[in-house]
């Protein structure tokens, strides 16, 4: 038989119709199957891997993506998180130094905040993504909502510490910016190209800092400007990291300036008038009046003339060359206490709050003598600057700011700059100026470290009025220079020939065994008897005072 070449006339000559019937259903029925999506069985584990596949990419960036269709993501995140963590172990190792580098580098910086950011995005959402991509299609109402609660802490997780970094870093960057200029102030700067501290200032051996405390508050008049009334030398010992704080009280007279310098030739005699006691011409009025008398020779390019004068001055007074100074705002000095957490110091006599001798106004109140008494900034402030009285005149609180400067040195762990680093940041960006160029921010952090690390040693040294042949109206200055270099390089302990003395000196004595009796009223004065004793440490505690409250008229 023959066949028929047309195949559809064939079927549609079937005299029953049901070929066309079955045609149309098997159409019908692969219509409904939708393009590579066979149905597959569903495992009872695949929602907890939704969920534990998201936790290992927390700790393991990209991790989680490995189990999904972003294999090559995953695996390029985890290689990067690799090679990152390896390669700053082997700089930590290797190279330090690098490290510290750009820690205070503002450029770095300022790519690291940035970077951190994106970093923090990037990394949540490959946690999210992984949870989406392995959770079941058919889930309940409580899967869900764990699912979300899951996911949503994982992402707190990697972002909160990785903003707070940013933030931190961000912070870093603008305290360097604004406190720290690019160039130093034409002193004895170390070669910017020695980058280790104890490399940095090899011709010496020491970094000397000048401390100045600017007072230019609602308190003091607008026609003075602002007054260094704390002049503080701080000579650090790069090898060993001990500290000398050298002190001059802030109307010492006749300051001379460096031999050959420019201001010695205008002042051959030291800083001083035609009149004696002419408070223009004291120590702490160099910083206004040097420049506006001299200010053709002033340097071109120094962050503060006024600073840079007064820098010059106690250098000539004190015979030793000065490399950097720090300004410190009084005033703007106790939104930097506060931010530190207040400070702790030993009170050992009653310390005004306000009061004036000139005008013959009694304090507000007085700051109560104890052990580790912990002080606000407000109250730092008076215990560095408070005086009423001969008891707490000047000479008492330049070794109260002496005090002051040596808590916070060993207060100041990286525990508590840690925890109040923002508030400590923006503190620091009002009340700090200095001459520090940027590129000695390594040397100087890795010194900082090792005198932490050396346990902040630090003797303190007062030149006072009538006191071992110092005099602020005719100072020798010959034999400052001496004591202060037998207080740097003092004799061998074998050496039978007794040195030049140095200024006073505190050292610590033994702990106290008994403690006072301290009642201070509001406003009245406290009468102080002083039991008489050996030299003693300020700084410490030790229980030689009565007081009792002054008697009500």
């Amino acid at each position: 038989m023959a066949q028929d070449p047309d195949p559809q006339r064939a079927v549609d000559d079937r005299p029953d119709g049901a070929a066309p019937q079955r045609a149309a259903g098997l159409a019908s029925d692969i219509s409904k199957v939708r393009p590579g999506r066979a149905r597959r069985y569903i495992s009872p584990w695949t929602y907890p891997a939704s969920l534990g596949w998201p936790v290992l990419g927390t700790f393991l960036p990209g991790a989680g993506l490995l189990r999904t269709r972003w294999k090559r993501a995953g695996a390029v995140m985890l290689l990067l998180f690799g090679l990152s963590v390896a390669a700053l172990g082997l700089l930590a190792l290797l190279s330090p130094n690098t490290l510290i580098g750009w820690a205070v580098d503002p450029e770095v910086l300022a790519f690291a905040w940035v970077a951190l950011i994106v970093i923090g995005v990037i990394w949540s959402a490959s946690v999210l993504a992984t949870h989406l991509a392995l959770r079941p299609p058919s889930l309940t109402g409580w899967q869900r909502l764990l699912g979300a609660v899951v996911v949503g802490f994982l992402t707190l997780v990697i972002a909160l510490p990785t903003f707070v970094g940013a933030r931190t870093i961000y912070d870093t960057s603008a305290l360097i910016q604004g406190v720290f200029s690019d160039t130093g102030s034409g002193g004895t700067t170390p070669d910017p190209s020695a980058s280790p501290a104890k490399d940095a200032w090899t011709r010496t051996g020491r970094l000397n800092v000048l401390i100045l405390g600017g007072d230019s508050g609602e308190s003091r008049d607008v026609a003075l400007g602002a007054r260094t009334d704390s002049v503080i030398l701080a000579s650090i010992n790069t090898e060993t990291g001990k500290i000398h704080l050298f002190s001059l009280p802030r109307q010492t007279q006749r300051i001379p300036f460096p031999e050959g310098s420019a201001l010695a030739q205008r002042w051959p005699d030291g800083f001083r008038g035609g009149a004696a006691n002419d408070d223009n011409y004291f120590l702490n009025a160099i910083y206004n009046n040097v420049p506006a008398m001299a200010p053709e020779l002033m340097p071109t390019g120094v962050p503060d003339a006024g600073a840079w004068a007064v820098q010059q001055g106690v250098s000539g007074a004190l015979g030793v060359d000065i490399d950097y100074y720090v300004m410190i705002n009084m005033d703007g000095f106790i939104e930097f206490i506060n931010a530190l957490g207040g400070i702790t110091v030993n009170i050992n006599k009653p310390i005004p709050v306000g009061g004036s001798d000139d005008a013959n106004r009694p304090p507000d109140r007085w700051l109560p003598p104890g052990p580790n008494q912990h002080l606000n900034g407000q109250d730092a402030l008076w215990y560095a600057r408070g005086r009423y009285g001969e008891e707490t005149g000047n000479y008492a609180r330049m070794a109260r700011q002496q005090c002051l400067i040596r808590a916070v040195v060993q207060q100041a762990n990286p525990t508590t700059v840690l925890t109040n680093y923002e508030s400590l940041a923006k503190a620091g960006q009002n009340i700090i100026e200095t001459d520090v160029p940027n590129h000695q921010l390594p040397a100087l952090l890795q010194l900082a470290l090792h005198v932490q690390r050396q346990g902040s040693q630090v003797e303190s040294y007062q030149f006072q009025n009538e006191v071992d042949g110092f005099s602020t109206v005719r100072p020798d200055w010959e034999l400052v220079h001496q004591r202060v270099q037998a207080a740097l390089n003092p004799p061998a302990p074998s050496t039978e020939t007794p040195g030049t003395p140095a200024p006073p000196k505190t050292t610590a004595p033994a702990a106290p065994t008994t403690s006072p009796t301290s009642v201070v009223t509001p406003t009245g004065t406290p009468s102080v008897v002083e039991t008489p004793a050996a030299s003693v440490d300020e700084c410490a505690y030790h229980p030689t005072w009565q007081v009792t409250p002054a008697p009500t008229p």
